[in-house]
């Protein structure tokens, strides 16, 4: 285990001018070399109450890593990273195997910061949420066709909460982004008390907004990619935005396709047909995955709701193949294999076989964040979602992250700690920032609708951020090269902050 023991805590209550509650204050952060890094690695542990709010509540250890800045002579400060999910370990981005490592260490912001990343509570290896992972793999349909198919869904995901409560104990209601936020202030502290710099992407945009509300006379430089609006109290309106940014997203796709003769479905003369089709065909007769991958871990069959949601809709987040991903024109491949051989193996998700795993740290903290449904729900009710969800959405009908988050939370055996609010802190003008607030948005963004890093902006304020459009597809921006990375960097590095209702492109699609 890369871990230190820290010094013990203190905490202090202390009044100021944005509603932060209570926060702490620790020694410093005691690092020690990472054990087994064949980087500079730096690696330690902190210790916070499982309430935040609470400090007599029982603690877990936070784990925090550091890359030094690599022109250490010029180094401004820590840039705070975390790359988003939620679920997501951001350590295992510091090790030369992790999947951002190599895009991390090339960014012109390493030269200057040291690079924090913290798990935060309830993931990787900060007291990872734990459930029970044959009772996942047995999920069924996200859209069923009867009453007794329904029933069976939601007494399902209920059965599946209340493992994960039954392994995690009570600590499975204290992984709330709030909560995490404020951890990110103890480390703040305990790391010098230096003036914060974070570095969010898709979740991590909620994390640094929730810090932001709490913490505003904190930060010198926040950068929101792909953006993340909490305050949608509306379950409805949650899922039908991102919804309808997927379907956007997809029919870009398919633009993109029909000009692009490298495209496996460029020859395809009704593309959008092809796609409803196949959806329905694997609805009909599910396709079996001969990966070996598959064949070891026992792969449920591929579905066409698969194909029509979560499994599409993650390749559709990095078109031109980042990190090694397979991008647009690997997804063109997988659906044209998927036709033509039955090859689905880019379609299909290995099932967790463990009692930790991403996907129930994912849930987890969602559930914590956003009531998705009423706990009480009909099925007449669940009909109109899915009448809603078709016309607005008539290829991916409604199908997404929060579709399956509203099935997966509306039994959640814990409440909501954490729910879906305006930020109001910014209309005290005493709260202005010093530096507003970098937000980025793609136009044709997948998984978070551009209407959300709208609205959100206008939360913060004219004063307190700017919106920074990327002209073009894909989920968040910052790791393409181009003219939308190269003003972060600036924005970062020396503070320029472009002008309101800027559109750039980057590189690529």
């Amino acid at each position: 285990m890369w871990r230190t023991t820290i010094a013990s805590v203190a905490f202090l209550s202390l009044a100021s001018g944005a509603p932060t509650g209570r926060f702490h204050y620790h020694s410093p952060i005691a690092w020690t070399d990472c054990i087994n890094a064949s980087v500079p690695l730096k690696c330690a542990t902190l210790s916070v109450p499982s309430d935040s709010q609470d400090p007599r509540s029982n603690h877990l250890d936070l784990f925090v890593t550091k890359i030094p800045a690599r022109n250490a002579s010029a180094r401004i400060g820590n840039l705070f990273y975390n790359p988003g999910g939620p679920g997501d370990a951001p350590s295992s981005d510091l090790v030369p195997s992790g999947g951002m490592y190599k895009w991390l260490m090339r960014s012109r912001s390493t030269e200057y910061f040291d690079l924090i990343a913290i798990d935060p509570r309830g993931t990787g290896k900060s007291n990872p949420v734990q459930c029970d992972p044959t009772l996942w793999g047995m999920e069924g349909s996200e859209f069923p066709i009867s009453e007794i198919e329904y029933d069976h869904m939601v007494s399902h995901w209920r059965d599946f909460g209340a493992s994960c409560l039954r392994l995690t104990g009570s600590f499975l209601k204290y992984v709330d982004t709030e909560s995490t936020a404020r951890d990110f202030e103890a480390v703040r502290m305990a790391l010098g008390d230096e003036p914060m710099n974070f570095l969010g992407f898709s979740y991590g945009t909620q994390l640094g907004s929730q810090y932001a509300e709490l913490y505003p006379h904190n930060i010198r430089a926040m950068v929101l990619d792909a953006n993340l609006d909490h305050s949608q109290t509306s379950p409805i309106y949650a899922w039908e935005t991102e919804s309808q940014g997927y379907e956007n997203t997809l029919l870009h796709f398919f633009a993109w396709c029909r000009d692009t003769p490298a495209c496996a479905l460029h020859d395809e003369t009704d593309i959008l047909g092809y796609f409803d089709r196949l959806v329905s065909s694997a609805n009909a007769h599910p396709i079996t995955s001969t990966s070996a991958a598959c064949l070891d871990a026992g792969c449920p069959p591929v579905i066409g709701e698969n194909i029509m949601g979560l499994n599409t809709q993650s390749l559709l987040v990095l078109p031109n193949g980042e990190f090694g991903s397979p991008g647009w024109l690997g997804l063109a491949q997988a659906l044209k294999n998927a036709t033509t051989n039955g090859n689905v193996d880019l379609l299909v998700q290995l099932p967790p076989t463990a009692t930790t795993n991403d996907l129930f740290s994912y849930v987890a903290i969602i559930c914590a964040d956003w009531p998705f449904a009423e706990p009480n729900e009909s099925y007449t009710q669940y009909l109109n979602r899915v009448h809603m969800a078709r016309t607005l959405s008539p290829h991916t009908r409604g199908a997404g992250e929060f579709w399956f988050l509203h099935t997966a939370c509306q039994s959640w055996p814990v409440p909501p700690r954490n729910p879906p609010h305006e930020i109001t802190t910014f209309k005290n003008p005493s709260n202005q920032l010093k530096t507003p607030i970098l937000m980025v948005n793609a136009l044709h963004d997948p998984e978070t609708s551009y209407a959300w890093a709208a609205n959100l902006q206008r939360q913060f304020g004219d004063a307190n951020a700017v919106l920074l459009t990327r002209n073009g597809s894909g989920h968040t921006s910052y790791t393409q090269p181009g003219k939308v990375s190269d003003a972060i960097d600036e924005y970062l590095v020396r503070l320029k902050v472009p002008g309101g209702g800027t559109v750039l492109r980057n590189e690529g699609i």
